[in-house]
């Protein structure tokens, strides 16, 4: 009963609170700062840059499967993941890939962390979660620019729960307005799914046609290492390209209600509480 309780209590502290239900109802997103320590980032970063050696070992195998192009931009199918590189020509570094979790034994119980699901279960009113998606981001040094979008259209084309979706973006870095941190529109989630960009590519279908958008200005994500950011699936975000010598990586994952199958992948994956 005491360890039931105590449970119980530890699991209440990382709800969401009132404020932070307020801030993601009015703006579509709330933060919470260094909610992972010191040695968790370091085994995190060990983990994510272990995964790139892996991918860039496979990448140069002689039975690597063929490059994608769409829109001259680079994907890859490689260890179960689509790995999208970066803009640059020849460049052999990750811009991102999905998923990423099962590559690493460090990182495939992170979506059980009561510090995630907690604030997450909050969001969406639900006694039990599954995972949906999971994202690893790394823009690196020089890495390009992430043009503003909702998630909601990407998600929608297989996704018919859209709505009960809910992603944090986990950073292993500092992130700064220099380096690449995220911005985010306020309150660009109360009117769903966006008008995107038409006639310019196969890629900016996803992009939100800001030109035609009425809200408020974009701000700026600056938070330490450690800091977790939950936002809602129509929330417009994007990023701006890293001008330091250091990589600003981030984890994205998200959740959404029980018994439903991974995204893109026959299978299901219950968050464990």
């Amino acid at each position: 009963m005491d360890n039931a309780m105590t449970t119980s209590n530890e699991n209440a502290m990382y709800a969401a609170s009132e404020m932070e239900m307020a801030q993601f109802n009015s703006q579509g997103f709330f933060v919470r700062e260094s909610v992972f320590g010191a040695e968790e980032l370091d085994l995190m970063r060990h983990a994510v840059e272990d995964i790139h050696a892996s991918i860039n070992q496979a990448a140069a195998s002689n039975d690597a499967p063929p490059m994608q192009l769409v829109d001259d931009k680079r994907y890859q199918a490689l260890q179960d993941s689509v790995v999208k590189w970066e803009w640059s020509e020849g460049s052999s570094d990750i811009r991102s890939m999905e998923p990423f979790l099962h590559l690493h034994p460090d990182l495939e119980n992170l979506v059980d962390d009561q510090r995630l699901w907690m604030p997450a279960k909050s969001v969406l009113g639900l006694d039990q979660l599954s995972l949906f998606t999971d994202k690893l981001n790394f823009k690196r040094p020089g890495g390009a620019p992430f043009p503003f979008h909702q998630d909601s259209p990407y998600f929608a084309l297989d996704c018919k729960h859209v709505e009960q979706l809910v992603s944090m973006q986990i950073y292993m870095d500092n992130a700064t307005a220099e380096n690449g941190c995220l911005w985010m529109v306020p309150g660009s989630h109360k009117n769903g799914i966006l008008p995107c960009v038409q006639g310019k590519g196969v890629l900016d279908r996803l992009y939100t046609d800001m030109e035609r958008f009425q809200g408020q200005e974009p701000v700026p994500i600056e938070v330490p290492a450690g800091s977790v950011i939950f936002f809602h699936v129509h929330v417009i975000h994007g990023s701006k390209g890293n001008h330091t010598d250091e990589s600003r990586r981030a984890m994205v994952l998200t959740f959404q209600p029980p018994n439903k199958m991974c995204w893109k992948a026959n299978r299901a994956r219950p968050i464990k509480m």
